[in-house]
């Protein structure tokens, strides 16, 4: 099953790959970088509790600045890069027309 035209996909930058690698490895990996996560957020006494938002930490990657990955998470590097580059060449609209084909859409044509 060939899902991609030749002629529309690009290969992405492999330098902007990378970048893109290690920033999601912020997400997935947040106590190997330093950055607050669900286990260990600390909860102000005086302070009503608010629910920290784990899924957008672009704030806190910003503060946080440039770092070092950590050695041993160099080898998932190479993981989250393979899925971030399969996720790009995917063409997921042609992929669910493919296996669950709507009937609704076959009464309008």
């Amino acid at each position: 099953m060939h899902l991609v035209d030749s002629d529309t996909y690009r290969d992405p930058d492999p330098r902007d790959q990378a970048r893109k690698a290690r920033h999601l490895s912020k997400y997935i990996f947040p106590l190997q970088y330093g950055l607050s996560n669900v286990f260990t957020s600390q909860l102000q006494a005086k302070e009503h509790y608010k629910q920290p938002d784990f899924a957008d930490r672009e704030n806190e990657i910003q503060r946080l600045g440039p770092c070092k990955t950590p050695k041993r998470l160099k080898d998932v590097l190479v993981l989250l890069d393979k899925m971030i580059w399969r996720h790009g060449k995917c063409r997921y609209k042609l992929l669910r027309d493919k296996v669950c084909p709507s009937k609704a859409s076959k009464i309008f044509e």
